[in-house]
């Protein structure tokens, strides 16, 4: 990525890129400068439509933060200088409607990178839900679609529900998996049984359990539904000395990973290894912790 471009997480209408097409066309501004890198998570925030938006006709999204399970889906793109001012645009920074904002996106290998993004500032944001248009919803969740991922917290948000936890599954490929030491607290936690999975990555081992790292390689475990995905992922947050985005002491780190199982591609929570805990132990070849 060049120097002069940044990165973008957008969400919402901007996950149609011929509806960022059009609108610069409209106002006679360049388009080419915004490039789709890859689908992406946004952990502990949730979609909103609190924002009524004139030239939509209707509720807009906004994503606000939110507690630990939650998080709203949508992509990573780069963005040029030319494609950044027409996106502040689009975006009504200079009228109040929306202001930029950074945060951490998770990528579908579990690594998380820093991203502009834009919510809805607080003078514009209402008290009440703000029914958006038919055509409106129709934009994002063609979007989601597009790159497999869930339209549910969409659902959740265009009906006015109580947020809900759009990932509802575990990726484990340590101890927790069937017949290893912690496997008794999975089975607490999980209903269904275990689905073979793979993921991209690698493993570390650590002595008494593994270390899911960034990599070229693939790691094998399994996959589980979530009970109660709120009271689960405390639990694993705790066992996994997972204090927090943006904690530097944590063991591992809580993200979103692309599954690989016989049904096909999904999404899961796993959990990295901190790589500022320090040097690694050797790694495992196989990528199965049971081979080591």
């Amino acid at each position: 990525m060049a120097e002069e471009e940044v990165l973008y997480f957008g969400y919402g209408s901007n996950l149609d890129v011929s509806d960022w097409k059009s609108w610069c066309e409209r106002k006679h501004l360049p388009y080419d400068g915004l490039v789709e890198i890859s689908p992406c998570w946004l952990p502990n925030y949730t979609m909103k439509f609190h924002y009524f938006s004139s030239s939509r006709d209707g509720g807009a999204a906004d994503i606000v933060e939110n507690g630990r399970g939650h998080a709203v889906p949508g992509v990573l793109f780069s963005m040029d200088q030319d494609a950044l001012a027409a996106m502040d645009q689009k975006e009504g920074t200079q009228a109040g409607a929306y202001a930029r904002r950074m945060v951490h996106v998770a990528l579908p290998d579990g690594t998380f990178v820093e991203a502009l993004t834009y919510c809805v500032t607080p003078q514009r944001r209402e008290d009440k839900f703000i029914q958006p248009t038919k055509q409106y919803i129709g934009l994002i969740e063609k979007g989601l679609k597009k790159r497999n991922l869930p339209i549910g917290e969409l659902k959740n948000a265009i009906e006015d529900f109580s947020p809900s936890f759009p990932v509802e599954k575990i990726f484990v490929y340590g101890t927790l998996m069937e017949g290893e030491v912690r496997s008794s607290t999975t089975k607490q936690l999980c209903n269904g049984e275990a689905r073979s999975a793979s993921i991209s990555g690698e493993l570390a081992d650590l002595g008494a359990f593994p270390g899911l790292i960034a990599g070229d390689g693939t790691v094998k475990g399994e996959l589980y539904h979530l009970d109660q995905v709120y009271s689960a992922l405390q639990t694993l947050d705790s066992i996994e000395g997972f204090y927090g985005y943006g904690s530097d002491d944590s063991l591992y780190i809580r993200t979103i990973v692309e599954v690989q199982t016989d049904e096909g591609t999904e999404w899961a929570w796993t959990y990295m290894y901190n790589e500022q805990n320090g040097s690694l132990n050797p790694m495992i070849d196989s990528g199965d912790w049971r081979v080591r």
